[in-house]
């Protein structure tokens, strides 16, 4: 038996897996409707271009998905025994030898005359399930997403082998329905859902009503798209994660039904009292009969499924009592599991494990078994999404018997400047693999934002179909290849500086100075060596076409935002230390620098449409049925990537945004140093901040963005004038 054999034996220890594996399989063996599936997604890449493939079912009794290529005479043949594998295998090939990239900030693919030879290659994804999104990019990054921008998401995801996206949209349209059945009129349902920004946190029992009503318009469409997006995943054979019941019910609900056991949960990052939620005891006889009536709508209403999400105690204390924890937490996972069940008998319950890690005080090994303890093993899957963090299924010894998705979350609030751990990326998952866990069965990618750190994403999918650990030296010539389409030595030279300067650590947030509330005291997630400077004097020196390509121009700009970024962070903590010094024009002249620098890196990230304020606000507005919904919209998606809510949260989703830049973060430093200016006490000034953050929220206006018309020599100028 091969290294290959025995990795795959290590992980089928499990009977279960084997089902699962083979079910990944059967839903989409390629007969008509999986080769032209894969074939749409091509040619709405590639146009005419997809006609030079030839896609095929594969003979073969791999349990995962698997294909293979070969290239001959200008034309590309694949095989492959899903729509998944079949795409991934086209994207495979041309990543290797076209050589063509599709990311989030652009394309390149600009296929050659004559297609290249290519010798046969086998692949097979050691993981049954390839999971993708995390809750939060429900409201992070999708929220106002349209039909066009959620197809090339699911383009991005076939090319990139991907076959399991959590599918939270749209459920709200049957939430309604089921609430109608137990006596709640839309009314009474206004102080219970948020605004569409902060759905997420509000689905998962955090938060009610904040950035709120939700309006019938807002419901209706987004009904109305996850129709879409389900049609279209399903046509790809992917198999989604839709949402199921938590426990959480509105506050009115107990009026209804006085006799009900409601719970009132902790306050969430401090949040106002009011935007507390309630939990219905899992030993109210109403608790399954609420799941079990979602499930049955959300059929009605969308089909069947066999994967459910259910999350009740993110980020939470949990309402047991000393006396009787384990039994009252059996009591809980019993619940959900019979609430789902009750729904759909085949269905399987979906949990995030962030809640292991967040709370690691309280869910001790005992605890966490207690929950699972009365849930069938095959009929729950755990997304231990948070390894770069947390190797939950280490510290609770492969779940205890419960299946089990391998995760990375890298991106938190989707904080944009480059950052992340790419060795660990390369081989994580590989050692996972290796230490034989039974009930692994996935391979899961779940950021709370994306559309940043592409690198990132590119090589953490290629983790998905690797048993072995990625040569990341090797892997990053074939990535500039694909990206820039030529691996010139200087470039080549850079990305092994920012290897080593911005992609050889794990971080939780990453965020400039300037990006946070000013203080006296202000602090960057960034930190900048010689390296960097190198790195990006290597870009400056690559070849004039090389540079006029998007991608490279996209890095380039990055690589420069993190490097002017933080020459922003040193003169605000000088100027800030000036003050504290007593030398006033000190002060002042360096704080003078920094917003002058924060207008100039403005005009640098406004040449990159998907890195400016207006088009997220655009986007936002898009989706209203009036004016007066407009502004809500607008309004939600302001506070979302500043003041978001709460004590807690402010900058937490704070992104490296043109119209951000000049027009908040300037705006804010601008008063902070006038009011130090003004002599106003300490004590005052973060009050009086945190009402401009809001008056800013509540604004519609935005100043006009100023791009830059050469990035190279703008960047020199920058230079230029941090060296002076």
């Amino acid at each position: 038996m091969d290294r290959r054999q025995l990795l795959l034996a290590g992980l089928a220890t499990a009977g279960s897996w084997h089902r699962l594996a083979r079910a990944a399989t059967a839903v989409a063996t390629p007969g008509g409707p999986a080769v032209a599936a894969a074939r749409r997604v091509l040619e709405r890449w590639l146009g005419a271009g997809a006609g030079r493939f030839r896609l095929g079912p594969l003979a073969s009794e791999a349990t995962t998905d698997a294909y293979e290529y070969s290239a001959r005479a200008g034309r590309v043949a694949i095989r492959g025994n899903s729509a998944i594998a079949l795409t991934r295998g086209a994207y495979d090939y041309l990543r290797r030898h076209g050589p063509c990239l599709r990311s989030w900030s652009g394309d390149r693919c600009a296929l050659p005359e004559r297609l290249p030879d290519a010798s046969p290659v086998h692949r097979q994804t050691p993981f049954a399930l390839r999971q993708y999104f995390n809750v939060c990019t429900f409201g992070y990054s999708t929220v106002w997403w349209d039909w066009p921008r959620w197809e090339r998401e699911l383009d991005w995801m076939a090319l990139h082998g991907l076959n399991m996206p959590l599918a939270m949209t749209g459920q709200e349209a049957v939430w309604n329905r089921v609430w109608a059945a137990f006596g709640l009129g839309r009314p009474e349902l206004a102080d219970f859902y948020t605004g569409p920004a902060f759905l997420p946190w509000q689905r998962m029992g955090n938060l009610d009503g904040h950035g709120g009503p939700l309006s019938d318009h807002w419901i209706e469409q987004q009904r109305q798209l996850q129709h879409r997006i389900l049609a279209r995943a399903r046509e790809l054979g992917m198999r989604p994660v839709a949402p199921a019941f938590s426990g959480f019910v509105p506050a009115a609900f107990q009026r209804h039904h006085p006799d009900a056991h409601l719970v009132t949960n902790s306050s969430w990052a401090h949040f106002a009292e009011a935007q507390r939620t309630h939990s219905l005891a899992p030993t109210d006889p109403r608790f399954v009969e609420i799941g079990r009536r979602f499930i049955r709508e959300y059929e009605r209403e969308y089909g069947a499924f066999e994967f459910y999400l259910a999350d009740s105690f993110n980020e939470l204390d949990v309402p047991v009592s000393a006396e009787h924890r384990h039994d009252e937490l059996a009591a809980y996972g019993a619940a959900v599991y019979r609430s789902i069940a009750a729904g759909n008998p085949a269905a399987t319950w979906v949990m995030q494990g962030w809640l292991f890690h967040d709370k690691r005080a309280f869910w001790d090994g005992p605890s966490v078994q207690a929950l699972l303890r009365d849930v069938p093993d095959e009929r729950m899957i755990i997304l231990d999404l948070s390894n770069e963090l947390f190797h939950g299924w280490e510290a609770h010894q492969g779940f205890y018997g419960k299946r089990w998705i391998y995760g990375v979350i890298h991106s938190f609030g989707g904080n944009t400047p480059w950052h992340g751990d790419l060795g660990f990326y390369a081989a994580d998952a590989a050692r996972t693999q290796a230490a034989g866990g039974g009930g692994l069965v996935g391979y899961g990618m779940a950021p709370e934002g994306i559309e940043n750190n592409e690198v990132v994403y590119e090589l953490m999918a290629d983790a998905a179909w690797s048993l072995a650990p990625i040569d990341l030296g090797e892997w990053l010539e074939g990535y500039q290849l694909a990206r820039y389409g030529a691996v010139a030595p200087d470039v080549a030279a850079a990305w092994r500086l920012l290897r080593e300067e911005v992609y050889s650590t794990t971080v939780f947030l990453c965020k400039h100075a300037f990006q946070t509330r000013p203080s006296l005291s202000p602090r960057s997630d960034i930190v900048v060596s010689a390296r960097l400077r190198s790195a990006l004097d290597l870009l400056l020196g690559a070849p004039a076409a090389l540079q006029r390509r998007t991608l490279f121009r996209n890095d380039l700009v990055d690589v420069a935002a993190r490097y002017v970024g933080a020459a922003i962070d040193r003169r605000l903590q000088a100027a800030c230390a000036a003050h504290r010094a007593g030398d006033l024009a000190g002060r002042d002249r360096d704080a003078s620098h920094a917003l002058a620098l924060m207008r100039d890196l403005d005009g640098l990230l406004a040449v990159r449409p998907e890195l400016r304020l207006e088009r997220w606000l655009a986007a936002a507005r898009g989706w209203a049925g009036d004016a007066q919904e407009a502004a809500l919209l607008e309004r939600n998606a302001r506070l979302q990537v500043t003041v978001w809510g709460g004590p807690d949260l402010y900058d937490y989703a704070s992104k490296l945004w043109s119209g951000l830049l000049r027009d908040f973060y300037v705006l804010r430093w601008e008063r902070f140093f006038e009011l130090l200016r003004g002599g106003v006490p300490d004590a005052e000034i973060d009050g009086r901040l945190a009402r401009l953050e809001l008056e800013w929220a509540d604004r519609q206006d935005l100043g006009a963005a100023r791009a830059v018309d050469d990035v190279p020599a703008e960047i020199h100028r920058l230079l230029r004038q941090l060296d002076g």
